[in-house]
This record gives C-alpha cells, structure tokens and sequence, in this order.
C-alpha cells in the first residue's frame, strides 16, 4: 500500500500515514484540512471557561480531536467545507454528540465504518430518549426537529466522503427522517410585549447601548442570534437613501436589510469612532457578545419594561416577531424574506398568532355546546 505524504503546512502531528483504501480498492489521498485542531476552524474557537470569548464548547473540540488520523482529517475537512460560522458551528455539535454515542452504543465501530443500522438505531434512541450518549439530558427525548436536523448534519458528512472516495456508500441516505411539525414550538410573546420590549431597550440606553440596540434587531428585524453576533461595525452602511445592515445569512448567502429609523437611533452609538472591522456588539470590557450575552440584554430590557423575562430568548424574540408580522396580514413572502428562509414552508411555521387563535372553531364550539363556557 502506499503513503500519503501530508503538505508540511498541516500541523496535525502526523508525519506519514498509510492511505486508506477507496471503494475500488484504490490509494485514497486523505483530506488536508491545514490545521492542528478543530478548534482552529473560523468560528470554532472552544470555550474553556464562562467569558474566556470562545465561540463553541471545549467538549465539542475535544471529541473530533480525539478521532483517530484519517476520521479526523475528513470531520475537520467537512467542518471547513461549511460557507457559513453558523453551519460550521450546527456541524460541529451534532458531530460530537454522535461520536459520543457510538463510543458508548457501538464501541469499537469507527465513524467511517457506520452503517445504516447504526444510524437507525440512533435515530430511535435519540428520539425515545434512551441514548446513553449523545443527549444533553439524559432520558429527555430531542425534539422531531433536532433529530432530523442530526442526520441530515451526518448525511452531509457521510456526503461529503462519499466524494472523496473515503466511503463507498452513504449510510444516512436511507435512514428515514421523523416527520417535523408545521407548527412552530417556539412560544411567540404578545405585539403589546413586543411593544414593550423595544421600549424597554430605550430604557436601558445610555446605560447599556449595546444591549439596546441588540433587543431592537431582534425584535424589530428578526435577525437571527447567530448573525447578529457576527456584524462588525462596517456591517452598518447606507443604501439608496436606507441605512442598511450587510451580514451572512446561514448557508452563506450574503443578505441586507433596512433599519427603521428608530432602531438606527440605537445602533448610532455603536459606530462612533469605530473601525469598521470591530464586532458592533461588545461588552464593557471588549469582548463580543455571544447568544448566551444577547439572552442577557433580551431580559434586561424586559425587566425595565416590566415584561415577564422567563424563558425569553433571542428565538423567542424571532418567534414573536415572525407571529406578529403575519398575524397583521404582511404577506407570506414579505416574512419568508424578513426572516432568511429558504422555504416558505418555514415561515409557515409561525403563522399561529393570536388572531388565528381567537377565531378558533374551538371556541365557537363551547359557545354551541355551553352558551359561552
């Protein structure tokens, strides 16, 4: 057999390894990622402690890290391959979490070596609840959506091995997928929260600008927690008489979006005397904000404006945004494109607002039934 000599600019403490054999038996050139970690992957720095500024758990990093050579050429390689940080990110915790399941479920089986079993049989433990592994609360089972969103993470992997000829098959293509709910889960607060929560943010203003301003896009734009971690100063600009922001949307298309005047007020503060490559959104001390800091501004808002901040999170924000606008009659399209979908089967989703839900037949039924109960 012959060996794969690595480029020297890929740091993984490899000098020579035997490469593995193709589906036709041939010498497969493993892939070449050029990097020493997982964790060196733009938007994969591992956070090793509360604050430290990383961008994803340590966890994560260390379980890809741990796979041996040519598994963990070809994760890091599919890693990089992700346009968007928000892919990358989605990627890396669902491959971690299978890898900790097939440890524990199937030890001695290599990640390159699944088979449709496998995947099935995760598929229902997942679900049921009665993993071992792989679950971030053991005995809880993850959501139709979550599991279906796993094994399409590992179908692309399997996908993305598959054209490097370092599997012959792949294995998730037959795994059949849960049904996923056309009604969101989200709960969506009330327009007069909603209200409320931008109000809020004016509060907080002057002493905590950022946190402001973040509350606004996420409530009045609906960008995603995700994106809206990732703008940096320059991402602001002006656009045919708008002020507009430029940011990557997940799956890497390139999106603006126009700012209401009131919202612009509160970005204005951000910008002075800035250059444009800073994160726009940054604590006291300078580090960015993370989801779990926008959570945090979300809630500081809310208590300023006397809103319950119970389970109030940057997707509730989203949610409610999204019910809002098609419960007022906006057209379908015009919320599909407010909120980056690629579907308007998604958008869909959050058409449960409260006008939908007064007009209830079920309603209509206890006042035939009942004489109003």
């Amino acid at each position: 057999m012959t060996e794969l000599f690595l480029p020297t600019a890929v740091l993984r403490p490899v000098d020579t390894v035997p490469a593995p054999a193709g589906p036709s038996g041939t010498a497969v050139a493993i892939p070449a990622p050029m990097v020493a970690t997982v964790g060196d992957i733009a938007g994969l720095r591992p956070r090793r402690r509360k604050g430290d500024g990383g961008e994803v758990p340590g966890t994560d990093v260390d379980a890809v890290d741990a796979l041996p050579h040519a598994e963990w050429s070809a994760v890091a390689a599919w890693l990089k391959a992700g346009k968007a940080v928000t892919t990358r990110r989605a990627r890396l915790a669902d491959v971690a979490a299978f890898v900790r399941w097939l440890q524990t479920e199937a030890p001695g089986v290599e990640l390159l070596a699944v088979t449709e079993d496998h995947l099935t049989h995760y598929r229902d433990t997942i679900a049921t609840g009665t993993a071992r592994a792989g679950l971030a609360r053991p005995g809880t089972p993850l959501a139709a959506s979550t599991v279906a969103r796993r094994l399409s993470s590992l179908s692309s992997l399997y996908g993305y091995a598959l054209r490097r000829r370092i599997v012959a098959v792949n294995p998730a293509d037959p795994v059949e997928r849960p049904e996923v709910s056309t009604v969101g889960t989200t709960p969506a607060r009330t327009v007069e929260e909603a209200t409320a929560l931008v109000d809020g943010a004016e509060t907080i203003a002057a002493a905590y600008p950022a946190d402001a301003a973040a509350v606004a896009l996420l409530s009045v734009c609906a960008v995603r927690v995700g994106e809206l971690v990732a703008l940096t100063v320059g991402s602001v600009a002006a656009d045919a008489g708008h002020t507009v922001i430029l940011f990557r949307r997940r799956g890497g298309k390139v999106d603006r979006l126009p700012v209401p005047p009131r919202v612009r007020a509160l970005l204005e503060p951000l910008l002075a005397d800035r250059s444009p490559g800073e994160p726009l959104f940054v604590r006291k001390d300078g580090r960015p904000f993370d989801r779990w800091r926008m959570t945090t501004a979300l809630r500081r808002a809310a208590t300023a404006a006397g809103v319950d901040p119970t389970k109030l999170t940057p997707h509730t924000a989203r949610a409610t945004a999204a019910t809002a606008a098609l419960d007022a009659g906006v057209p379908l399209a015009d919320v599909q494109e407010l909120l980056g979908h690629a579907s308007p089967v998604t958008t869909q989703r959050y058409d449960r607002g409260r006008r939908k839900l007064d007009s209830h037949a079920a309603y209509r039924m206890a006042l035939i039934l009942g004489g109003g109960a």
